[in-house]
């Protein structure tokens, strides 16, 4: 956001201080438990959302070289995206040409030498764009039309920052559509030019969308979180937007009353509120005041999802000391997830799967978990929650 929406954010935010209230949905919604728990729901999930929907991968400065590449299998199509020679960004199914293995040995990095990839069965090559551009004793392989076999393109598109890919080849998409406006709430935010700090990995004993849920409400910051976000932020404030399918939350600190002595001039908004900014279906882009991190969530099984946790930081770490000061509140906010979220929401899986009729609910002070899984519904062409 550029300043005046951040200070509109703000004041709006200082109003809901005030009157010790949050943005609200019109009703309350209610879920049968079976859309956490059965399987054909969640093979549903897995064509429409994670295999026929566009991903987001990451900000552009995930890939900020020619050479750098990103991996990662999660939606049940393996793919590759890496930046050419000429700065633009490729996308392929992770998969040699010859017997099916990914042709990348870590989730992320540099090409060789900055501008290919050797599969490491067999050792066939290929350029930045895809080409196959070498097959160790290729008299065995005679006959072979090389040009055919390059890697399977997918869709890559990268605006605003944004970076996302079509995991089914034989699909398209439009990126504003996706986006659908998402772009000028994180205006500003660093996604094109922010110092990729790296990635945590979480496997998780639930399905994705209860992992998803913890994302979008501030309901349980008083409740779940006392000692850490409950000692930072306001539990049940927020102000909520929505930009198609997505949606951006902002959220106000125990110190936000401080602006009311400061002239609006010399405001510092993003030192006083943060966000959450939903991307359908499986994405948190968090900003706070000096960084902005990302969470994306994929489905493993019905009951079982993986996170990544990700940081990005203004500038890389100038000494060992900041680095290692980053890489601890970094572990550390990841550890608060882990330790309160996801043990509790464990817990809330054992009590979905006790065989007992219920409904599992989201108030009205609740609206960002409406929201996605309303978004859910609509693209899967069930019935929308009520």
């Amino acid at each position: 956001m550029n300043r005046d929406a951040l200070v509109k954010e703000t004041k709006r935010l200082l109003e809901l201080v005030a009157n010790n209230t949050t943005t609200m949905a019109d009703a309350v919604m209610s879920l049968d438990v079976q859309e956490y728990i059965d399987p054909e729901r969640f093979d549903l999930e897995r064509q429409a959302l994670f295999r026929n929907y566009p991903q987001f991968v990451g900000p552009s400065c995930t890939l900020p070289n020619p050479g750098d590449y990103f991996a990662f299998d999660d939606t049940g199509i393996p793919i590759l995206v890496v930046r050419n020679g000429e700065g633009l960004l490729k996308a392929f199914v992770n998969s040699c040409s010859h017997r099916g293995a990914p042709i990348n040995e870590c989730a992320s990095g540099q090409a060789k030498k900055g501008r290919m990839f050797s599969c490491p069965y067999h050792g066939w090559s290929y350029d930045l764009d895809g080409k196959l551009i070498g097959i160790p004793f290729q008299e065995g392989f005679e006959g072979m039309d090389r040009e055919s076999l390059g890697l399977r393109e997918l869709q890559v598109e990268e605006k605003y920052g944004f970076i996302f890919v079509m995991p089914n080849p034989d699909l398209r998409f439009e990126i504003d559509d996706v986006l659908s406006g998402m772009e000028a709430r994180l205006e500003g935010n660093g996604l094109e030019n922010h110092y990729y700090l790296g990635a945590k990995k979480v496997e998780t004993a639930f399905n994705w969308k209860l992992n998803m849920d913890t994302f979008q409400e501030f309901y349980h910051f008083e409740s779940l979180h006392p000692e850490s976000i409950g000692q930072m932020a306001h539990s049940n404030v927020s102000t909520f937007h929505t930009f198609g399918r997505n949606h951006a939350m902002g959220s106000a600190t125990l110190t936000i009353d401080e602006l009311r002595q400061i002239p609006e001039a010399q405001w510092d908004p993003r030192e006083y509120t943060s966000y959450v900014n939903y991307i359908f279906p499986n994405t948190v882009i968090f900003a706070v005041a000096d960084h902005f991190q990302t969470w994306r969530v994929y489905p493993v099984s019905p009951d079982t999802s993986v996170v990544y946790h990700s940081m990005y930081l203004p500038n890389a770490p100038q000494s060992d000391e900041e680095r290692a000061q980053r890489e601890e509140y970094f572990q550390l906010i990841n550890d608060v997830a882990v330790a309160e979220d996801y043990s509790l929401v464990d817990k809330i899986t054992r009590g979905l799967h006790s065989g007992l009729d219920r409904k599992v609910l989201f108030g009205r002070n609740e609206p960002g978990v409406q929201n996605m899984h309303r978004q859910i519904s609509e693209v899967l062409g069930l019935t929308t929650p009520g």
